[in-house]
């Protein structure tokens, strides 16, 4: 079964066209548990609405030492973790958990803490508070910590304040600290196999990106996350994750936002041959005449479910079957107007190619030849 689309946004509004990129670093899954543990209570958190389960977050927070507990209940809110997610455009593609950590521990300490003050106000703020109260300025963080979007968030309003109150080579090695500890005591572990399961997704979203649009590519990488009209300026960074499943995690850095997309179903099964759902759901929906027509009919434009009940001569409940299918397998689309009307996702149909040339490995063929 498709997952719906989930999203916890962290971003600010802004417009244009994106360019798409996709990664893969396997710190991204680390920081998401780091994010959902949010200093280690877990009555903060419904762990069961994850993909992984309640059970696999109870057995990474009973395999953490006292000292890894401690530290990352210092940091404090799990805002935290998704600002430094945006360090991870940063690093080549393919970067472990321990480089990750090393780049981290690397950074200049003042750099480090503007990632952490960029977090939702990146757009929002005059950049030169903003790099003041991450050099420790007592006056800028005072006037910084005033900003609308701490007026919901007092966690997070008083985890900065707690951070930026502190050295900055102090607050960079709690945040290592903390990384380091989960990593030793209960992720290592698993960061293997996430990473077989990473690479499978993320061989098949590129494949797939070199026949889409960069709109079409995030609405099916995402689950139906739609930015046609978002109006993104800056390139779009795709990070396939585990743990976050199946929710979509927005951040950003100043010159990217980045999209932490959840694997999709397929990938997560131990049947590294298992076809896309999608892919089945597209030659479910075509392998029937009538539905075949009724695109045939659509390519020459938008129609009511009223003409097309005429035009093939079938009762409204069949059709409503017939395009409930299309519908599933992203072959039409509803337009909303004084009367709703069924239009063809032209561009479906080559996407449809390239999911089943990503699936049967045509690509890895042709290079053989």
């Amino acid at each position: 079964m498709r997952m719906e689309p989930r999203v916890r946004d962290f971003t600010a509004p802004e417009t244009g066209e994106p360019t798409v990129e996709l990664a893969l670093h396997s710190a991204a899954d680390l920081l998401v548990v780091l994010w959902l543990l949010e200093g280690c209570d877990e009555a903060e958190q419904d762990f069961q609405e994850y993909g992984l389960g309640a059970d696999w977050f109870a057995g990474i927070t009973s395999a953490m030492s006292d000292a890894t507990t401690e530290a990352i209940q210092r940091v404090g809110a799990g805002e935290v973790w998704i600002s430094v997610m945006g360090i991870l455009a940063d690093l080549p593609d393919g970067s472990t958990v321990d480089e990750f950590i090393d780049h981290v521990q690397a950074m200049a300490p003042v750099d480090m803490r503007t990632r952490l003050v960029e977090l939702k106000s990146s757009r929002g703020a005059d950049a030169d508070l903003l790099k003041a109260a991450a050099e420790g300025d007592a006056g800028a963080l005072e006037q910084f910590l005033t900003l609308p979007m701490f007026d919901d968030h007092k966690l997070w309003r008083d985890t900065i304040q707690h951070l930026l109150e502190m050295s900055p080579q102090e607050t960079t090695e709690i945040i290592t600290t903390a990384m380091r500890g989960l990593q030793k005591d209960a992720f290592a572990e698993h960061e293997k196999a996430f990473r077989s399961i990473l690479e499978r997704d993320i061989e098949a979203h590129r494949s797939m990106a070199k026949r889409m649009s960069a709109e079409r590519l995030v609405e099916l990488t995402t689950n139906g996350i739609s930015i046609e009209r978002a109006g993104y300026t800056r390139p779009i960074l795709l990070l396939p994750t585990v743990a976050g499943r199946p929710w979509v995690i927005f951040t950003d850095t100043p010159d990217r936002l980045i999209m932490a997309y959840p694997v999709a179903d397929e990938y997560m099964g131990a049947d590294p041959d298992a076809p896309p759902n999608w892919l089945i759901k597209i030659y479910k929906a075509l392998g029937d005449e009538r539905r075949l027509r009724i695109l045939r009919h659509l390519s020459r434009g938008p129609a009511s479910l009223h003409e097309l009940a005429e035009e093939f001569d079938i009762s409204k409940s069949t059709l409503h079957h017939h395009m409930m299918l299309l519908r599933t397998a992203g072959l039409v689309k509803v337009l909303i107007g004084n009367e709703k009307e069924y239009a063809l996702r032209e561009d479906v149909v080559p996407e449809t190619a390239a999911v089943l040339q990503a699936y049967i490995g045509n690509d890895a063929i042709k290079g053989e030849q």
